[in-house]
């Protein structure tokens, strides 16, 4: 009986001890006024945040050149965390915006709104030219060339449903993946609620043309 009594005292224990060490690590240090941490005071969210980008890796993505990833995996383009060839997540929103590169020389033009330019290095036109206007955001009567040489962009800021209190990451998609963005946007239509009631899954796959092998992402409703 005794023995019994003892056995009982130390399984409480234990569950006691679990139960504090649990609260201690969903424990959250904010200890300034109104929900801000300390030393965040100045923090601008609008400027100050990059917001962390879901990258689908291609031959030429920096974690691919450095063998830390591989094509058609998915990682954090913030933290570099490699998540593999699917990601589940719950979109918040959706907003579009335009982008133009070239090969040595990077982003060259840019529009925050899939409107007018914001952002032009490569003296094509001038900023708050209209990107309806813009010869390089029209398709090319070669469909051999590929897309528009400025790329559509549909982006969707979203959490990762398997970590909801993390911060939000966006997911872009453009050029060989902008299906899989006009796909997500069909099926969060079609549900008839809002874009974030819903869990959704990108996926990828390995696509081979005369240019070489790439990454291609699909979406599919998961819950």
């Amino acid at each position: 009986m005794a023995e019994k009594k003892k056995n009982g005292k130390n399984n409480k224990s234990n569950k006691e001890v679990a139960k504090k060490e649990e609260a201690g690590a969903l424990a959250v240090r904010k200890s300034g006024k109104g929900g801000v941490p300390v030393g965040m005071e100045e923090v601008d969210m609008q400027q100050d945040i990059l917001m962390p980008r879901l990258a689908i890796l291609q031959g030429t993505s920096q974690l691919v050149l450095d063998g830390k990833g591989k094509v058609a995996e998915i990682a954090d383009s913030l933290s570099k965390e490699v998540f593999g060839e699917e990601f589940t997540f719950i979109p918040l929103y959706l907003f579009k915006t335009r982008c133009k590169f070239k090969v040595g020389e990077g982003l060259v033009c840019q529009s925050r709104n899939a409107l007018t330019c914001t952002m032009n290095v490569d003296a094509t036109h001038q900023v708050g030219c209209s990107c309806i206007e813009c010869p390089d955001a029209a398709w090319p009567q070669n469909q051999a060339e590929g897309g528009p040489k400025c790329a559509l962009v549909y982006n969707f800021p979203a959490i990762n449903a398997d970590a909801l209190m993390s911060f939000p990451i966006a997911l872009s998609l453009m050029k060989t993946s902008s299906k899989a963005g006009k796909k997500l946007i069909s099926l969060a239509m079609r549900t008839g609620e809002d874009m974030f009631a819903r869990k959704y899954k990108v996926t990828t796959s390995k696509q081979t043309n005369d240019k070489g092998t790439f990454a291609v992402a699909d979406i599919a409703l998961v819950g």
